[in-house]
């Protein structure tokens, strides 16, 4: 019996280090940590006209204000001003565990940009691993836009959309598209807006397998555009959208703000390895059962 208990214990102990090594090559595998919303009321953050003192809800696919996490987690979460300097906005955890809330108090009519830093981290050990950023406008209540032209039918960027996902903290295929939709026609300066706009590498290098479809309208009765960015054979890495702040609409009204957007090409193998991470998980959960099975046959 003492040999048959010894026997045990020792594969109990092999199938524990091995159920260790299986738990941590998957941890975050199956379950990494995204942005899935960032809203105001039923808007999405990003080039929005919002009043001073609204809250933005950020939501995640992680619990992210688990005691844990959480104070390192709201210094990560910021509201700069248009020279880049951090504003004063309170950033506290929701009443579900994947939540943040925003409130950017009382601030001045202007352009901001709410950034959540790349290290924001979930209880499960994942990160961010991208730098976030989602532009946006605040008004002063009377309903004037930014923009050329002292707010009469300014230049807006609406949207920049991968499908019918945002852009900006999202992971791409290597070839793809973008589109990049903007409140008034763009079409007369079509050559020269063009040019305004490029992807950039994370070393600042401007890719050359990019070309746009001619702006055209959602629908007849919009008054805004839309051009489709293509790009070809990206690397795997991190890169940049940027839009110039000297974008012209028809109506002769400018940008005024350059945008840049951030978002990472996915490894091509990324499939496989989320397949083998996902199968480890399966065998750890596996060896899991045996040995509480074995633990049993011991304390018998």
């Amino acid at each position: 019996m003492k040999q048959t208990n010894r026997t045990l214990s020792i594969l109990l102990a092999i199938l524990m280090l091995f159920s260790v090594a299986t738990t941590a090559f998957a941890a975050g595998g199956n379950n990494p940590l995204t942005l899935v919303s960032a809203k105001v009321g039923d808007l999405d953050l990003e080039g929005a006209k919002i009043s001073p003192n609204s809250e933005i809800v950020l939501t995640f696919s992680n619990n992210v204000t688990d005691s844990s996490v959480l104070t390192g987690n709201i210094g990560k979460i910021k509201v700069k001003d248009s020279t880049g300097t951090d504003t004063s906005a309170a950033v506290s955890p929701g009443s579900d565990k994947t939540v943040f809330i925003v409130t950017i108090g009382s601030l001045a009519k202007g352009d901001y940009t709410l950034t959540i830093g790349k290290e924001l981290a979930a209880k499960n050990g994942s990160t961010l691993g991208t730098k976030v950023e989602k532009a946006f406008k605040v008004n002063n209540g009377n309903g004037s836009g930014t923009g050329g032209g002292n707010g009469e039918s300014p230049l807006e960027l609406v949207s920049v959309k991968v499908g019918d996902k945002d852009l900006a903290g999202a992971e791409l295929e290597p070839s793809g598209t973008i589109t990049i939709t903007f409140s008034r026609g763009m079409d007369e300066n079509q050559a020269a807006n063009f040019e305004k706009i490029g992807i950039f590498d994370k070393d600042g290098k401007k890719v050359a397998n990019v070309s746009f479809s001619d702006f055209q309208k959602p629908d007849p009765n919009s008054k805004g555009s839309y051009t489709v960015l293509t790009y070809k054979n990206l690397a795997t890495g991190e890169y940049t959208l940027k839009l110039g702040k000297d974008l012209k609409a028809n109506n002769g009204n400018t940008l005024e703000k350059a945008e840049t957007i951030t978002f990472t090409v996915k490894d091509k193998d990324d499939e496989k390895v989320n397949f083998i991470r996902s199968l480890l998980d399966k065998i750890a959960d596996l060896f899991k059962k045996i040995i509480d099975f074995f633990k049993e046959l011991l304390n018998k």
